[in-house]
């Protein structure tokens, strides 16, 4: 009798076992089937407000992708396996050169990235508008001792903050809003001039511009920017033409920068048709496909959406992206410095002396 108790209690081990195993098979073979749907919506992304919404979701169709190739490899469905290498292969052609080390590259740590002298430091950060660790979440953000600091979703409450913080940052602007879109600049450095952009928008981008720096060849211009989240074709066209708008702003005055939230990744074709219409290189090439937006605390929740794009005569010295304890944004910590007219294309020049 114990030897036909031990039996049952095998064979339902086995079952359980098998079921587990069934289970996982499914949902591979599902989140393979979601992933190349997702991959062929985002073909027409350009077009297409939900498709761009897709678009933005490439590496995790990479991850969705593994095991369910795996699976289809094993059980020899060569027209799914066809399938989805062809969706992986599409994936990995955007996000690859994000992972590739450019020549010549800075590797440093970040604390070895502020010690050069020409070096200047920004920092973004999306505070997250329900955040009530005020104070813990500045202090974060001034332990790296940014010379420049963007903050965005920044509500009348952060007031008291930013203006305890005046010794360190001198130089402020802020608009601060109930809603989502509150922003705040913070600088140690003298501006010649910072203003709102009427963009016809709910939150309009500020325009900063800079003298010559110590250290620095050039004078040089910042727009800072976040454009509301693409939750309707209206919301998504406000967005794509605020951002190219900007970065043809960008390009009439270099040297330039455009930094903030996007609420877009680098995957999409918006988000390359923003680099084209400024000229524009994004400081993240080359250095990993580290999410910038976590809401969710998995690589699947994770997205790129917080962007510093420079033109050709900004050179980046590091890129780093720092978690920050108190919002679902982490940190993005750019150290550039505005290259010298002689090291400069001929072409450009030929085009700030006009």
């Amino acid at each position: 009798m114990d030897d036909d108790k031990q039996s049952g209690e095998s064979n339902d081990a086995k079952v359980t076992t098998s079921g587990g195993l069934e289970l996982l098979i499914r949902f591979s073979r599902l989140f393979g089937l979601l992933a190349i749907g997702g991959t062929l919506a985002a073909l027409i992304a350009s077009y297409n407000w939900i498709a761009d919404l897709a678009a933005q979701l490439r590496v995790q169709y990479l991850i969705m992708l593994l095991p369910a190739l795996v699976l289809w490899t094993r059980r020899r469905q060569h027209s799914m396996v066809i399938v989805g290498g062809l969706a992986f292969a599409v994936n990995l052609w955007f996000v690859v050169p994000y992972v590739i080390p450019i020549a010549g590259q800075a590797s440093t740590s970040l604390e070895d990235a502020g010690e050069g002298q020409s070096s200047i430091r920004l920092l973004l950060l999306n505070v997250l508008r329900t955040n009530q660790q005020l104070s813990e979440t500045f202090n974060e953000v001034h332990s790296h001792d940014a010379d420049f600091v963007f903050l965005m979703e920044v509500s009348p409450d952060w007031k008291p903050i930013l203006e305890n913080v005046r010794g360190a940052y001198p130089y402020q602007k802020h608009i601060l809003r109930e809603d989502y879109t509150g922003v705040a600049f913070l600088s140690k450095h003298p501006w010649l001039d910072i203003k709102v952009i009427d963009t016809n928008d709910a939150n309009p981008p500020l325009d900063v511009s800079f003298p010559q720096l110590k250290g620095q060849s050039q004078p040089f211009r910042l727009i800072a920017t976040h454009p509301l989240p693409p939750i309707s074709p209206s919301l998504t066209t406000s967005r794509d033409t605020q951002l190219v708008a900007l970065a043809e702003q960008c390009r009439e005055s270099q040297p330039a920068l455009l930094v903030g939230d996007f609420n877009l990744a680098p995957w999409s074709p918006r988000f390359q048709a923003i680099l084209n219409a400024g000229e524009l290189n994004d400081s993240a090439l080359g250095y990993g496909l580290s999410p910038t937006l976590t809401p969710l605390p998995t690589v699947f929740g994770g997205l790129k959406v917080d962007h510093v794009l420079v033109t050709a005569d900004v050179n980046v010295d590091s890129y780093h992206v720092i978690s920050c304890a108190y919002s679902d944004h982490k940190m993005v910590i750019v150290n550039f410095n505005i290259a010298p007219e002689a090291m400069l294309p001929v072409s450009m020049k030929l085009s700030t002396t006009q």
